[in-house]
């Protein structure tokens, strides 16, 4: 009976685990692979604003809303810069404030919350195109095997050098802004694209996210597209699973020869850390209980044979040695929420003298331009110098 007790108990746990994992699996698809539009992460109110500083606060506490530098403020008919942290008051938060377009934002006194229109704050930094930084650009497509897909061109005068801004999942171009001009003054023209399951833009036949597996392709077609119109070789520049969709075309395609560097920023490019990573301190949703690790392995396996997420092919840090063959810059914040810093400190290990880790301390997820703009801006305008003699 004992036998037959423990047994049956062994059966429930597997069991258990394996229904948590399949849960955990639909999740997943409907966060990570489900093609959705960018998402906005409200929940932070502004308590009062002048012309030089903002008084910021949250229902509870945030990563975004004491963020060391700069950062953007979105609300419905308007967009700021936040700048420098001035003073701090339990969950309220002062920093210097620059409105860059629109209306002010809607304040919120004490006890109004609930009835206030909440703000968002963000990493890009600026509200819409390249002209935020004072830079000329042009509304392009290039050819994907999709079809046409949109892009930005902003010219450097007799640049031979193109970079490749390739943005992160359900990220937009926007996210390449605040880089912008690093590139223009190290006499790079850049080529900000969107690539399959943007809004607007042709879809996967798989109707879902590939972390690379597919999007490559449109990178190649916007690497043709430079080398079409000029270019003499390729910076490859991509930021969070932009970095993925990097990679991904430095091992398959035939274009590679032609990239001179890459710059990578807080790079996705070891999908199941990542997922474990976000999975930590997890919820099943609706429920105050934990998923455990197990729990999520059994998911991510459910979720391959389901969806063929393949964790072994999106595991770039693995094949680094011989995906990565020219100098490669990488910036990434100790504070990264979303890909561990471990992953870039993997990836100079696996290509030891290819890579450049720089850290950033206490910066977020793609966000560590905005921890320190100088600090990042020398270190990547010195790469591009470097690589361009």
């Amino acid at each position: 009976m004992f036998a037959v007790a423990i047994s049956l108990l062994v059966i429930l746990v597997v069991l258990a685990h394996f229904v948590g994992g399949w849960i955990y699996a639909n999740g997943f698809r409907k966060s990570a692979l489900r093609v959705q539009p960018p998402k906005r992460s409200f929940g932070v109110w502004v308590r009062s604003v002048d012309k030089r500083q903002i008084t910021l606060t949250a229902g509870e506490p945030r990563q975004n809303i004491g963020h060391p530098g700069t950062l953007g403020l979105f609300w419905e008919g308007g967009y700021g810069q936040v700048g420098p942290v001035i003073g701090v008051e339990g969950l309220d938060i002062t920093r210097k404030y620059t409105q860059l377009e629109g209306v002010a934002p809607p304040m919120c006194p004490d006890g109004t919350l609930e009835t206030c229109p909440p703000v968002d704050l963000e990493g890009y930094a600026y509200p819409s195109d390249p002209s935020d930084v004072d830079l000329e650009f042009e509304e392009v497509s290039y050819q994907s095997p999709l079809g046409p897909i949109g892009a930005w061109v902003i010219p450097a005068d007799g640049a031979g050098t193109w970079a490749i801004h390739i943005h992160g999942w359900t990220a937009e171009r926007r996210e390449a802004i605040r880089l912008l001009p690093s590139f223009h003054r190290a006499g790079a023209t850049s080529l900000v694209i969107d690539y399959r399951n943007d809004p607007g833009m042709p879809q996967d036949p798989t109707g879902r996210y590939r972390f690379g597996l597919s999007e490559w392709e449109d990178v190649e077609g916007a690497v043709s597209y430079a080398l079409d119109h000029g270019a003499v070789d390729i910076v490859l520049v991509g930021y969070s699973t932009g970095a993925a969709h990097a990679m991904a075309f430095l091992e398959h395609s035939e274009l590679a020869e032609r990239v001179i560097g890459v710059v990578l920023d807080s790079p996705n490019i070891l999908l199941a850390e990542a997922v474990r990573h976000g999975s930590q301190d997890q919820r099943f949703s609706g429920t105050n209980i934990k998923i455990s690790r197990l729990v999520t392995e059994f998911g991510m396996w459910i979720a391959d044979l389901r969806w063929k997420i393949d964790w072994e092919t999106t595991n770039y840090v693995q094949r680094a040695a011989t995906i990565l063959a020219v100098p490669t810059l990488v910036f990434h914040g100790t504070s990264d929420h979303r890909v561990p810093i471990s992953v870039s400190r993997q990836l100079g290990a696996h290509a030891p003298g290819v890579v450049t880790l720089v850290e950033t301390r206490a910066a977020g997820h793609v966000m560590s331009w905005n921890a320190d703009p100088e600090r990042y801006e020398r270190y990547l305008e010195s790469f591009l110098r470097k690589i361009q003699n």
